[in-house]
């Protein structure tokens, strides 16, 4: 028996996100969910890249973490410093 979790069964019986259930990080690991989460200067990796420009639930995830003024971490595939930046509709613009 493992016991690592994964992101999809974390959020399986939250109904507070419901975007979660069609994020592309859903089948991750708890453990591996760092790959969104880098020191500043540093830069998102190619696979966290992908996973988030590929992903249906991007809009709803930048648009929680503008709403929730959530200063770190990548959210819609955006880094904290760029949303910054940005305000909600020039970031929602960025990712389209």
């Amino acid at each position: 028996m493992s016991n690592t979790m994964d992101l999809a069964s974390l959020i399986e019986g939250s109904n507070e996100l419901p975007w979660l259930r069609v994020a592309a990080c859903r089948e991750l690991e708890l453990e591996r969910l760092d790959l969104f989460f880098v020191d500043a200067g540093r830069t998102l990796s190619k696979q966290a890249k992908a996973m988030c420009a590929g992903c249906d639930a991007r809009v709803a995830c930048l648009t929680y973490a503008y709403r929730h003024e959530i200063t770190g971490g990548y959210y819609g595939g955006l880094s904290p410093a760029k949303r910054r930046e940005l305000t909600l509709a020039e970031a929602l613009d960025a990712i389209a």
